[in-house]
């Protein structure tokens, strides 16, 4: 999800999430230099959520402020901008109707994501080499947020999808408003404050 502002700041629920990933089958090899090597390898840790996981938009590609939304849908000119103030969030990903068949979906609030369970068992025990060197180890028991694990990443979205595959591999939960009974503007203030987290990993 890309953020677009002018005039005042940020809501609370506005993040920037990326686009879907592809979920392809898993590969039989990987390139020399890619190799767990004991340590921590943040490019690794991307191919192999690319390789499992996709995120899908629950609602419209434009939402926020509706006047921002209607100029959007309506469409801009060359040479155009968003009059008036307010926040837009675009979310650049496929619907979730259009998840593949077979995959497992985690729903962490801003996408849903769908994990490939084929391609993540193949990959769990590099993932649990990986997470098991992560910078921040006493955070990951922890439980990160995805605002925190997102600055790690370098994006939440990766973030967000990371979560849904540990999930689905059972190395930790995945804690959401919705799942602790909040909903509409209250569930959105608290997981644009950084209330989108895991339990905390449990190799």
């Amino acid at each position: 999800m890309d953020q677009e502002e002018e005039g005042l700041g940020a809501s609370p629920s506005a993040t920037a999430l990326s686009s879907a990933s592809p979920i392809e089958p898993a590969s039989q090899s990987r390139p020399s230099g890619l190799q767990s090597a004991g340590a921590w390898d943040c490019n690794r840790v991307f191919q192999i959520i690319a390789d499992c996981c996709g995120q899908f938009r629950k609602g419209p590609v434009f939402q926020g402020s509706p006047h921002l939304v209607e100029q959007m849908e309506r469409g801009l000119e060359e040479g155009e901008t968003l009059q008036g103030g307010g926040v837009l969030e675009v979310y650049d990903m496929p619907p979730v109707s259009d998840i593949p068949d077979g995959c497992e979906v985690v729903d962490l609030h801003f996408v849903k994501v769908a994990v490939n369970k084929a391609n993540a068992e193949a990959h769990r025990a590099e993932l649990v080499d990986q997470l098991s060197h992560f910078p921040e180890p006493e955070i990951l028991a922890g439980g990160p947020s995805y605002i925190h694990m997102g600055g790690i990443l370098g994006d939440q979205g990766l973030a967000l999808e990371l979560f849904a595959l540990g999930k689905v591999l059972g190395l930790w939960g995945v804690i959401t408003p919705e799942g602790m009974g909040f909903s509409g503007e209250a569930a959105d203030m608290m997981a644009g404050n950084g209330f989108v987290m895991c339990t905390g990993f449990r190799p």
